[in-house]
């Protein structure tokens, strides 16, 4: 990564403002909606499944692995099991508890062998049982120059990108290895001055799981960012890969969803917009909008834009949440901004609905989908959502 210390710490202060955000609570717990899509005939049913976590500082995460319910405590720095009732099967990784030095917990990833913890930059390797194998360091190796880098940044270079702190996702590919979300932060090459940036950085980096080093950047942000100058705090961006190795893509000004194949080829695309968003973003060319915080607050609490993703290839089922924005002025944060997720049966619109302000939908058990979300801590409550389409 290359940017002046004075960019870099104002940029990681907006990182920083957007994990609290992604962390507040919005303490909802029960849900049965139809659908507002005249041709469905099924319902979804949201439950909360209250659980009791060894210890609890109310900041935290879940993580799906198979029948398993994992979460993560990062201010405790721990991870329990739970099954689906929400009964714990016991704490299975703590900080500082072996030869590994974990430091903290920045995500959990499943993987075919057993988990890895990252932290910051950092892969933690476990085994099934737990059982720490080693350690491997995320890299971005160039062969170009500082001054190459600095002065002539291209999209192409990888010795210019980091990871994209907002919503992290790293997920192992069925064919092997990593991927995560990319981002720049760079004094010329940016998403608040750069419409270069827009055009030709890249959104996905595949890691090599023993060295830990980026061996490619791949996927464009689409066109569709064309029709707007500036909008740097909606240049984020969900995705997840299938079983088949499939890429689902969304972002949080496009109402398509691009689907990529194994060699990372644009296969299809398919979406429908989300019902009255409002979407007359604040545009700019300025670096200075990048220190004035009522600009990042008001695109987060007011603006509509399109969030997490989650495909069920199994039933043909793809979930997509999207924010529709708002008037209010007195929200206190993104979870207050109204949250729905759009349900796509083979490509085309089955639902529309009204979810919490905190709901990304993890994995499968069974008939039932878990989903991440449910945080009271007023009344120091914790759990996570059940979801049922019938």
């Amino acid at each position: 990564m290359i940017v002046s210390n004075y960019l870099r710490a104002h940029l990681l202060w907006a990182h920083f403002i957007f994990f609290l955000l992604f962390s507040g609570c919005q303490p909802e717990k029960k849900f049965s909606i139809e659908s507002n899509i005249a041709a469905i005939e099924s319902n979804i049913f949201i439950d909360t499944i209250l659980i009791a976590p060894s210890q609890s500082s109310q900041i935290g995460f879940f993580q799906v692995k198979e029948d398993a319910i994992f979460y993560v405590d990062q201010a405790y720095g721990f991870v329990e099991e739970f099954n689906v009732e929400g009964q714990s099967k016991g704490m299975k990784k703590r900080e500082l508890d072996g030869p590994e030095e974990l430091q903290g917990i920045s995500e959990l990833i499943p993987t075919k062998t057993g988990f890895i913890i990252r932290h910051e930059w950092v892969f933690y390797h476990y085994g099934k049982d737990w059982d720490f194998s080693r350690k491997s360091v995320l890299q971005f190796p160039s062969e170009e120059s500082y001054d190459e880098l600095m002065d002539n940044p291209k999209g192409e270079y990888i010795g210019i990108y980091e990871l994209q702190n907002y919503n992290g996702r790293t997920v192992e590919l069925p064919d092997g290895g990593l991927i995560t979300k990319l981002d720049v932060e760079h004094p010329i090459f940016n998403a608040f001055i750069s419409r270069d940036y827009y055009r030709a950085a890249r959104i996905l980096g595949k890691i090599d799981l023993y060295s830990g080093e980026v061996k490619e950047i791949r996927l464009n942000r689409p066109a569709s960012y064309e029709g707007f100058s500036f909008v740097p705090f909606h240049n984020k961006f969900d995705y997840t890969v299938t079983t088949t190795n499939l890429i689902y893509v969304t972002h949080e000004i496009d109402s398509l969803i691009y689907v990529y194949d194994r060699d990372w080829k644009l296969k299809e695309t398919f979406g429908s917009a989300g019902i009255d968003m409002k979407t007359d973003y604040v545009q700019s060319q300025s670096i200075d909008v990048a220190f004035e915080s009522k600009y990042f607050y008001h695109s987060r609490k007011n603006e509509g834009f399109y969030k997490d993703i989650f495909v069920d290839e199994k039933n043909g089922l793809i979930f997509r949440t999207y924010r529709t924005g708002s008037d209010r002025h007195d929200l206190l944060d993104e979870t207050y901004n109204p949250l729905r997720l759009q349900v796509f049966k083979q490509g085309k619109l089955a639902g529309d609905h009204a979810v919490p302000g905190r709901f990304k939908i993890l994995g499968k058990i069974g008939a039932q989908y878990i989903v991440d979300g449910f945080f009271d801590e007023q009344n120091e409550q914790l759990g996570f959502y059940i979801l049922t389409v019938n």
